[in-house]
């Protein structure tokens, strides 16, 4: 297990050079999400060592840690701001820093990975239906044709293609706390969008990491009395938690924050699906696992998905184009 985390943390290293360069939306969202697939696979093999809110107060604190020189500059030219609006600071950390982390822990202690993988995919429609709602965006048919391709395709992989799979689950305790973490991630990034103009984004961070912290520690205090004993760790589990407290805990929010203040959360959340294919990448090759139809299918639809959903201005001009030359060849005859 020891080389096959090793490499997974050499290979998402490449990232942490691309973060001055970084301009377009799609690849932060892109890297985000592969980061956070990463997660995905490291977070699974480190819930059965360290338990839930541990693991989450554990990933955060490091997180805190990093991010301190990074954000107390702008965190004290800021500070007025900030008390202005800690109550949308609270709703955030609540949201997208405590609840989905933590309750996406505990959920894979009741629910098998395939189930709890298939409740993840709501969150492009969460998300899209919480923006038209809250934000009043509007979606175009292509755009809503976008998700529904990319959401079929995260099914696909998670089914390996079988129907009769897919109508076999059930959803017990598990699954049901797997929603409510989704949902949550859902009103974090809308909240995100709503509010984020308003607040600067290294101290924000910083301020919804810190309130985090503060709630998950009495929880991860009650894990540390009640449970058995979890302390006695080997390297490759401290170097899942090293991953995990800097990937995707720092890496991933910042792209995807930064992508969703300019192209904004219905069009953002249509990326979330990258997650369980990049999961898949990771798993054929750390894991040893092989590569099946059902996994080349549905990766090909969740990108299909994700390039009609972000590229709908495209359809458009080719539309319009397409229409000009029309026009430009019945002109003469019309003379």
């Amino acid at each position: 297990m020891r080389p096959k985390l090793a490499s997974i943390f050499f290979i998402m290293g490449g990232g942490i050079c691309l973060i001055s360069r970084l301009s377009s939306p799609y690849i932060l969202l892109i890297l985000a999400t592969m980061f956070w697939g990463g997660n995905f696979t490291v977070g699974k093999s480190l819930v059965s060592y360290v338990p839930p809110f541990t693991m989450s107060l554990i990933r955060w604190s490091m997180a805190l840690i990093i991010l301190l020189p990074l954000a107390w500059k702008e965190l004290a030219q800021t500070k007025q701001i900030m008390i202005k609006h800690w109550k949308t600071l609270i709703a955030l950390s609540l949201t997208g820093i405590v609840a989905f982390n933590a309750l996406a822990y505990i959920s894979v202690q009741y629910t098998t990975s395939i189930n709890a993988s298939l409740v993840n995919a709501l969150s492009p429609v969460l998300i899209m239906l919480l923006s038209l709602y809250v934000l009043k965006e509007k979606m175009s048919k292509v755009q809503i044709l976008g998700v529904f391709i990319s959401l079929v395709g995260v099914i696909w992989i998670i089914t390996k293609g079988k129907i009769d799979y897919l109508l076999s689950l059930t959803f017990n305790t598990g699954d049901m706390i797997m929603i409510f973490a989704v949902l949550a991630w859902a009103v974090y990034s809308v909240l995100m969008r709503a509010s984020g103009t308003n607040l600067p984004k290294t101290a924000t961070f910083f301020v919804t990491i810190l309130i985090g912290v503060v709630i998950l520690a009495p929880f991860a205090m009650w894990e540390t009395y009640s449970l058995p004993s979890w302390e006695h760790l080997e390297a490759p589990q401290y170097l899942g938690l090293l991953y995990i407290g800097v990937f995707p805990s720092i890496l991933s929010f910042v792209f995807w924050n930064k992508a969703l203040f300019i192209i904004g959360p219905s069009k953002a959340s249509i990326f979330l699906n990258f997650i369980v294919l990049f999961a898949s990448i990771f798993s054929i090759l750390f894991l040893n696992e092989k590569i099946y139809p059902a996994q080349v299918i549905g990766g090909l639809l969740i990108i299909s998905g994700v390039v009609l959903t972000t590229n709908i201005k495209l359809f458009k001009s080719t539309r319009g184009s397409t229409k000009v030359k029309h026009q430009t060849k019945e002109k003469p005859s019309s003379s």
